[in-house]
């Protein structure tokens, strides 16, 4: 496992900008921060009665992909990074998955993750 781990890790930029870390805690758990640009600050995340800052969110390898927790553990929303292939480059196809507690708004309620495009490795 730790093999398909290491494939995700290191720094990657969307074309909006949006930078993710992805750092290895180990096999199977990562530790993600998100950044708007490089040389930002995170984003202030909205959580359930507090907020916190968009580094080191928890992040676990699952048959779908890496899945980040963008709110709540265990409530989500997440972000859900597969690996893809395009002109055999190596991308991270970006989705987000509706959390527990959503109502239903169109960006999840994590409207900072926004627009999702490939992310590329730096």
């Amino acid at each position: 496992m730790i093999n398909e781990v290491n494939k995700y890790l290191g720094s990657w930029m969307d074309h909006s900008r949006h930078l993710l870390i992805i750092n290895m805690i180990d096999e199977m758990n990562v530790s993600v921060d998100f950044y708007p640009s490089v040389g930002s600050e995170p984003v202030v995340r909205k959580l359930l009665g507090r907020k916190a800052l968009s580094k080191n969110m928890k992040g676990i390898l699952q048959e779908q992909g890496l899945q980040i927790e963008l709110g709540e553990e265990e409530l989500g929303p997440t972000l859900q990074l597969k690996i893809t292939h395009i002109n055999i480059k190596e991308y991270l196809e970006p989705r987000v998955v509706m959390g527990m507690y959503d109502d239903y708004e169109d960006d999840f309620g994590v409207p900072w993750i926004y627009p999702l495009t490939y992310y590329k490795r730096l």
